[in-house]
């Protein structure tokens, strides 16, 4: 039986929140039973334009609600943000609604701003009560210890994660008009992951002047090629929520989406690499659908195979499975036009299987975890690409006991 044979090796950003003009923090309050960092700040140093994208699910989490409202009083503006791990705050009731809203009004209190102009995000079990004292007194040691630091931004990407592997973390630095402008993001999530909108959490932030009505119309541009693109178990949490802050004060960001989509996507594939026991991202690239729409649900058809994620974890070139989860979709009519590409070798040409190197193949698969995996389904004009891991035993085993 093969085994896992990639250990994934975190990359150091070229930028970090404290180079997106924020203060941060993150520190141990008691949520987790670990001991592990648990409640996290980011603080601009004004009310600065915020646009989100949260959860579809019908049981979105209090902090979703509460940022849903704060964001419409304020018209896209805030100041900070409070995030806590180890609890959700999800199906939690009206106690639920209470507690994000004191853990909002707390920061305000600490910050000295409106209410309204600060966020919370929660993460963790669903359906158990915060044990809000000890989120009270992190929120107050979290303050007191908040820096403009590359070492601040670390523990403040420490306290946001629950069953992360490994830290996700993005940045970019690029000239603009004689100045560095710099594009920083973190995010955890490695399970309960196919979102409508948005990953489980996710904050990006650059140092550049952008007008909230801006910054809102792009955000959903950038989350349809990065965390909209993501697929891990079809299964869209109650905390997803999405984050785009603008930090600058000087004019002159033209050309500043590009690079915070370069960012963005870097995270989302972090998202996919941790998988809850994944060994690689495999991005499944569709050509010739009738529409981008169309090619997207093709895609995605392939993702949710657990027969071609299976093959992807034991490094096993079966077009077949790959071809036969692209024929599941109904808008793919004629299997002659049809043609599949893994690592570069073609496997299956119009409607047929190629000769190809198995072996060689397989050996290739299991010394990447970067796979690109591309069908051509038909002469049409449009395509999508969607990212997914692949699935082995640590996923069961993980999800098995998360709460036990």
């Amino acid at each position: 039986m093969k085994q896992k044979s990639i250990e994934y090796v975190p990359e150091q950003p070229l930028a970090y929140l404290s180079d997106a003009g924020l203060f941060t923090a993150g520190v141990a309050a008691g949520i987790k039973a670990s001991g592990r960092p648990d409640v996290a700040l980011m603080v601009a140093p004004r009310a600065v334009p915020v646009a989100a994208l949260f959860t579809q699910n019908a049981f979105a989490a209090a902090p979703v609600l509460r940022c849903r409202e704060h964001l419409a009083k304020t018209g896209g503006l805030a100041r900070a943000i409070v995030i806590n791990s180890g609890n959700a705050n999800a199906c939690t009731g009206a106690q639920g609604e209470a507690d994000a809203l004191a853990m909002c009004r707390l920061t305000a209190e600490l910050v000295g701003c409106a209410v309204e102009e600060v966020l919370c995000a929660s993460t963790g079990v669903i359906g158990v009560p915060l044990p809000f004292e000890r989120l009270a007194q992190g929120i107050r040691r979290a303050h007191a210890e908040l820096a403009v630091s590359r070492e601040a931004s670390l523990r403040c990407l420490a306290a946001i994660q629950t069953t992360d592997a490994f830290e996700k973390q993005a940045g970019a630095s690029f000239p603009h008009g004689g100045r560095t402008l710099n594009v920083a993001g973190i995010a955890k999530g490695a399970g309960m992951i196919e979102p409508n909108m948005a990953t489980m959490l996710s904050f990006v932030a650059f140092d550049g002047k952008v007008a909230p009505a801006e910054l809102a119309q792009a955000i959903r541009r950038i989350a349809a090629g990065s965390f909209n693109a993501v697929h891990v178990d079809s299964h869209t949490s109650t905390n997803d929520s999405f984050f785009l802050l603008a930090t600058g004060s000087e004019e002159g960001s033209a050309g500043w989406e590009q690079h915070v989509a370069q960012v963005s996507e870097r995270l989302a594939w972090l998202i996919a690499r941790d998988g809850e026991g994944a060994t690689k991202v495999t991005r499944i690239e569709v050509r010739g659908a009738e529409s981008d729409a169309i090619a997207n649900e093709i895609a995605r058809t392939i993702a949710k195979s657990a027969l071609v994620r299976t093959a992807l974890f034991g490094n096993d070139p079966n077009w077949g499975r790959f071809v036969s989860a692209a024929g599941n979709s109904s808008h793919v009519r004629v299997a002659s036009e049809v043609s599949c590409v893994l690592l570069g070798t073609t496997v299956f040409e119009r409607g047929e299987p190629t000769t190809f190197d198995k072996a060689a193949l397989s050996r290739a698969l299991s010394q990447t975890d970067d796979v690109r995996l591309e069908l051509r389904v038909g002469q049409g004009p449009g395509s999508a690409t969607v990212l997914t891991s692949d699935l082995g035993y640590r996923y069961v085993e993980i999800n098995a006991e998360y709460t036990t």
